[in-house]
């Protein structure tokens, strides 16, 4: 039996520590793709590989687009998950999602508000670094390249919070990830301002020649931990630079949390974001105990492949729900949330009952 917890701290745990601070007003996701239409049709909006189009070609592209059965990592994969966007939006319909891989996470159903809100704190942190000159027409000083794997939800926000700034998303793609000699090159070429990537993408820039990028002014570094190399290696790729970490998760659209990256692999739920840590019987675990984590917010997904199981009904407050984050974590005594060594889903069975928690940290799941 867990010990009791005082009331001052149990506060913090379900709500000061849970809750990012509350969102307000945010455009629609028909409002978001409006912006984008009105960007000059000659600036470039898209690039895989070696294609390319404008945002005249894509929107032009996006009018003709059949519903996309799978998400592909392309060009006219962008292109029809754009068009599948809109019209869920117009319909209302909760917007179905899938990778072909079957894998945890590899469908996913995301209402229009949810993305929405998703896109919203995309737009506010690339926002903090925009700088330069801007030619209306040909020219932005605001390239993000996506340097993650192709996830269906993550890449729609990185798509739609794109479009709607007017700016170019370059897509790395899988050969690109995986050898940090072209990545660097690919950033340098395109004259990258954002990068978003995994941290042990990143991480492999320090096997690799001395290169510089200096048009890099934003590193977002995802996943649940970060390697000590990192905060520093970044730094000397592009001094002036600034990174941030950040943990997203296939029950929620986007980001969950963010911190800083120093190397502790700290962060905290953005705005609008529910994380809790809870035991077997959904009770908040003390800080500095491992938990199983659960999110909720203004992003969760409506529905997500291994079934209602990974659901549960938020024990705080009433009519809310949380997904099960197929992860363990703790609190620090500060209200960081950090997460147990290699605690990741290996699989989930329909009924959830598989959460793949590691039994030296949380004997009772595993059993």
């Amino acid at each position: 039996m867990p010990e009791l917890l005082a009331a001052v701290e149990r506060q913090r745990l379900v709500d000061e520590w849970a809750n990012g601070v509350e969102l307000s007003g945010y455009p629609g996701v028909s409002a978001l793709i409006e912006r984008g239409r009105r960007v000059p049709a000659i600036r470039p909006a898209l690039r895989c590989g070696a294609a390319t189009l404008t945002y005249g070609e894509l929107f032009e592209l996006m009018t003709h687009a059949t519903a996309a059965e799978r998400c592909e990592a392309s060009v006219d994969g962008a292109v029809r998950l754009l068009a599948d966007i809109a019209a869920a939006a117009n319909s209302g319909a909760t917007l179905t999602l899938s990778m072909p891989t079957g894998a945890y996470g590899s469908t996913v159903g995301l209402r229009a508000d949810a993305l929405a809100a998703a896109v919203d704190d995309r737009r506010a942190v690339t926002a903090d670094c925009r700088a330069g000159h801007v030619d209306p027409a040909q020219g932005t000083s605001n390239i993000r390249l996506l340097a993650t794997a192709w996830a269906c939800a993550d890449t729609a926000v990185e798509l739609l919070a794109a479009i709607a700034d007017g700016a170019t998303l370059v897509a790395a793609t899988e050969a690109q990830r995986r050898d940090p000699a072209a990545l660097a090159d690919l950033i340098a070429e395109t004259g990258a301002t954002h990068v978003v990537a995994e941290a042990a993408v990143l991480a492999r820039f320090a096997d690799t020649a001395a290169v510089a990028l200096p048009t890099v002014r934003r590193w977002d570094v995802t996943g649940n931990h970060c390697p000590a190399i990192l905060p520093g290696l970044l730094r000397e790729l592009a001094p002036g630079s600034v990174a941030g970490f950040a943990y997203t998760a296939p029950g929620y659209a986007g980001v969950v949390a963010r911190g800083p990256l120093d190397g502790n692999g700290r962060v905290r739920p953005i705005p609008g974001a529910r994380v809790l840590v809870l035991d077997a019987e959904l009770r908040p675990v003390a800080p500095g105990r491992y938990g199983r984590v659960y999110l909720g917010g203004a992003a969760l997904a409506a529905e997500i492949d291994g079934g209602t199981a990974l659901f549960v009904a938020d024990p705080f407050i009433p009519g809310a729900r949380l997904c099960h984050a197929g992860m363990s974590g703790r609190w620090t005594a500060d209200g960081w949330l950090t997460f147990a060594p290699g605690e990741i889903v290996a699989e989930h069975e329909a009924t959830g009952s598989n959460l793949g928690v590691n039994a030296t940290i949380f004997p009772e799941i595993a059993a």
